[in-house]
């Protein structure tokens, strides 16, 4: 009894190593570096992704939302309960600047899959579809680009919102030499190889 209980562990303790390694890869394969063939089209969108946070409704969407802060009370506890149809998130898509955002996303579907504005300290401003999150602060998305500088994401990952393989960039928005905000666009990765 004893060495068949010892055969029957060893058969199952080997399909849980099978499925814990298959699992590993798994994920492994989700994720992709930036190679260098993808790295010009990304610098070509950097260049876009500036020339859009220097745009002047996106200054002054900003400007304005960070004059008034985030929505009283809202976090990301809160935020991950509200439903993308909620007449609080379409506020943000149905505004101009979200209307704005979403003309230059339209305008290359195949290439980029989500726009998402934020303002000094991290709140959303407008954006194209809901993310994950209400604050950014603590990410390096927003808290690179708030430094002064475009960021870019090292490797290609399902955004946490949309699913779907991406490489985010980051470009700041500028009020003369102060940064008052970000800009970020989710770079669709199958269109960059």
């Amino acid at each position: 009894m004893r060495k068949m209980l010892k055969q029957e562990f060893k058969k199952y303790a080997g399909n849980f190593a099978s499925v814990l390694v298959l699992a590993l890869f798994a994920d492994a394969a989700s994720a992709g570096d930036v190679t260098p063939r993808m790295q010009p089209k990304i610098d070509a969108y950097l260049k876009q992704a500036a020339g859009w946070a220097a745009h002047p409704e996106v200054i002054k969407a900003v400007k304005e939302t960070n004059a008034k802060g985030p929505v009283a009370g809202m976090g990301n506890a809160k935020w991950r309960d509200l439903k993308e149809t909620d007449p609080q998130v379409q506020g943000f898509v149905t505004s101009p600047t979200g209307q704005l955002l979403s003309k230059w996303m339209n305008a290359d579907a195949k290439g980029i899959n989500k726009i998402v504005l934020s303002g000094n300290k991290s709140q959303r401003v407008a954006f194209t579809s809901m993310p994950a999150i209400y604050i950014g602060k603590g990410k390096p998305n927003f808290d690179e680009a708030f430094g002064g500088k475009a960021w870019q994401q090292g490797e290609s990952k399902p955004d946490p919102s949309t699913n779907i393989d991406t490489v985010q960039i980051a470009a700041p928005v500028k009020d003369g030499n102060e940064t008052i905000g970000v800009l970020l666009v989710s770079l669709t990765a199958g269109s960059l190889q």
